[in-house]
């Protein structure tokens, strides 16, 4: 028997093209300048250009970034998505 909790729902990934995100983005009522400026940075993505990782955090909040895993940790024990 399961504890109680948060319900556990399937999520599915579906891969799509970018004139599909597009279109989704333009469907959901986002700008069209927006949707055009996240085809830009996705485009940038896929090329390779922001694979290396930056040291923005540390500049701004003068510390090392947290590990993403202790992050979503944290975060799904506060109840962040349930």
């Amino acid at each position: 028997m399961r504890p109680p909790g948060p319900a556990v729902r399937p999520i599915r990934y579906e891969e799509l093209t970018p004139r599909e995100y597009r279109a989704e983005l333009l469907a959901e009522g986002v700008p069209e300048e927006a949707a055009e400026e996240l085809d830009a940075m996705f485009a940038a993505m896929r090329a390779g250009h922001l694979a290396e990782p930056g040291d923005g955090v540390r500049r701004v909040l003068g510390r090392e970034p947290s590990d993403f895993g202790a992050y979503a940790s944290r975060a799904a024990a506060a109840g962040a998505w349930s």
